[in-house]
């Protein structure tokens, strides 16, 4: 693992440029944290694994609303060159809380002249409607020097749902570790329970819910 200098823009991209102002936050309201973290490792599962360098990063919604926010940037070396493009994440952000996005190399492939990041703020639309799937009754507790996770996967809708659901572990200086997930079938009004192990060495975690497919 390394930790990352990070260069953040802000950038109304074309999905904001199709809405309303009212459907948008001001992409000020949204603040992508310095302390992200690099790392070179497997990405996916089964025949679609592969060793991919990706940055973890932090982005809080400092407004009031809810909504999905969207990151993306470029892998720099040490002269500020362009070797590679993280692919954009987009995440619902409640109004005053935070997440670890999980940005990857677009083509899931090792950049070891990789140096730093620059993160990219490009939209955060308001839904409608807040998604349907929600975690309540978080707890963390500490295991002989790592940290574990538990709570309740809720899904208010009312059809059969394949939910990711998403651990965000963190050190003691509050930098990310590790963002395991889980893809759980989840039926109508149900409610599941969740728990994620973290790594030797950490000391918060969260869970949250990450795409929902109903």
């Amino acid at each position: 693992m390394r930790a990352v200098v990070l260069l953040i823009a802000l950038f109304a991209g074309s999905a904001c440029k199709n809405t309303t102002a009212s459907r948008s936050l001001d992409l000020d309201a949204i603040r992508v944290t310095g302390d992200a973290r690099m790392r070179t490792d497997t990405v996916g599962e089964g025949g679609f694994a592969s060793t991919s360098t990706f940055v973890l990063v932090d982005a809080e919604n400092a407004s009031s609303t809810g909504a999905y926010v969207t990151l993306a940037g470029e892998l720099t070396d040490s002269t500020g060159g362009t070797v590679g493009v993280l692919k954009p994440q987009s995440l619902w952000v409640p109004g005053g809380e935070r997440r670890t996005f999980a940005l990857v190399d677009t083509e899931r492939v090792a950049r070891p002249a990789s140096t730093s990041a620059r993160i990219v703020v490009r939209g955060a639309l308001i839904p409608d409607e807040p998604p349907r799937a929600r975690i309540e009754q978080l707890h963390v507790f500490d295991d002989y020097g790592k940290s574990v996770v538990q709570a309740n996967l809720v899904n208010d809708a009312d059809r059969l749902g394949q939910i990711m659901v998403i651990a965000a572990f963190h050190d003691a200086d509050g930098r990310p570790m590790t963002r395991p997930f889980q893809m759980i079938q989840i039926d109508r009004k149900q409610t599941r329970p969740v728990q994620f192990v973290g790594p030797q060495g950490s000391k918060t975690g969260t869970i949250f819910v990450g795409d929902v497919v109903y």
